[in-house]
């Protein structure tokens, strides 16, 4: 699985130096906010819901009536969503310049996260058939990059680009439902007693989902505000480089879920924490070290900007990884999912705190992705904190 999501990401850093050579970094970095602002909706359309459904799953794997109502609901709840979203979606593209602007890009975007939204990787998770989703992903990601050299050959053709990208992943979804089909999962009658304790169970995820895309569209936010949307694009290769080691470390938990959530003693999540932090302290200081030929490969000299960038967010991997061992196999099987919500609350206040503080002093796009970093380490400081809380708890 975390070899194919590698692949996966190759493939996007493969073809990035072409789109970014021919569309520009302003054309490129239009794109990019265009699709931060669609993320936000795709937050409200998800509700959470991944998480608890993944777990549902697990303890459902042998019985496919159960994982069919499980499936239809999840599908009837997002359904609603989808569509009050679009509704919003609509007014916005009349009365926000921006997105009234760059109509076309922010309708392609949204449509893509659509059907990102409505991809069932929670199902596949559950029942431990990610290779499904990472084989779909890689195959339809191979069969975009012939369209987009074909193409994509100047700034306007960054519309064409979003086209491209927004088809694959709308495909890939529709045979995702190919797949739950022929794994015997089938439309039933749901009740309305299910579908709120769902609501329930997903609202705290829900929260914890709207906090982090905040923080993402402020720092974006603040980069356009600030230095354009050039710089924006600049930022976004640096998230980028980084993307191969994220894809791995969120690999590993996603992997262990549905075998520690069975049984997450502290001896045993102890073990996982302990080689976790390793592993992130080990990729981020490989990626912090390649930063500078990585930039000027990909970017070329117009995207120096981001090596900086790229070392100060390095530092994510190691956090993330971290804090996600905490949320899966903490509080996830504590049911204490508020838990979750409250630290990116605390991540989200110290970034922007971070940010803007450091802005008075020095107006440079390094600081904010500095406050990114702090706002990590802060993240996975108060999730030990809130893991000893519980575990002092737990003991008689």
């Amino acid at each position: 699985m975390t070899a194919l999501s590698i692949l996966s990401a190759l493939i996007g850093l493969v073809i990035y130096p072409y789109v970014i050579r021919m569309t520009g970094k302003d054309a490129y970095g239009t794109y990019v906010y265009a699709f931060t602002i669609a993320t936000f909706f795709q937050v409200i359309m998800d509700y959470g819901f991944d998480s608890p459904c993944a777990k549902a799953i697990v303890q459902a794997r042998a019985d496919s009536a159960e994982r069919s109502r499980i499936v239809t609901s999840i599908l009837a709840l997002k359904a609603a969503l989808v569509a009050v979203c679009t509704l919003v979606f609509v007014l916005c593209l009349q009365f926000v310049p921006f997105m009234h602007n760059n109509s076309l890009l922010c309708i392609l975007t949204f449509v893509q996260l659509i059907a990102t939204t409505l991809f069932p990787v929670w199902y596949f998770q559950g029942m431990k058939k990610m290779k499904f989703v990472t084989y779909i992903n890689l195959s339809l990601r191979l069969a975009t990059i012939p369209l987009i050299i074909w193409l994509v050959h100047a700034p306007q053709d960054i519309s064409i680009y979003a086209l491209i990208v927004t088809a694959s992943i709308v495909l890939g979804t529709l045979v995702a439902y190919i797949c739950l089909l022929a794994d015997g999962v089938r439309l039933s009658r749901i009740t309305t007693d299910r579908l709120r304790a769902m609501l329930h169970d997903a609202t705290p995820f829900f929260a914890t989902s709207l906090t982090g895309i905040l923080k993402s569209l402020s720092v974006k936010a603040i980069i356009k505000h600030c230095f354009g949307v050039g710089e924006v694009a600049v930022y976004d290769l640096a998230e980028k480089i980084i993307t191969i080691p994220r894809y791995f470390t969120q690999n590993i938990n996603s992997a262990l879920f549905p075998e520690v959530v069975a049984n997450a003693t502290p001896d045993r999540v102890r073990r996982i924490l302990r080689y976790e932090r390793r592993i992130g302290a080990g990729l981020a200081l490989v990626i912090a070290l390649l930063s500078y030929p990585a930039v000027l490969i990909l970017g070329g000299q117009q995207m120096l900007g981001a090596v900086w960038i790229t070392v100060l967010l390095s530092t994510t991997i190691y956090t993330w990884l971290v804090a996600g061992a905490y949320i899966n196999f903490v509080f996830i099987p504590a049911n204490r999912y508020y838990l979750i919500t409250l630290n990116q609350i605390v991540a989200l206040v110290s970034c922007v705190l971070t940010a803007a503080l450091g802005l008075l002093v020095w107006k440079d796009i390094t600081v904010v992705a500095f406050g990114l970093m702090v706002s990590g380490f802060v993240e996975v400081l108060f999730c030990r904190y809130l893991a000893n809380r519980i575990n002092d708890r737990s003991r008689p």
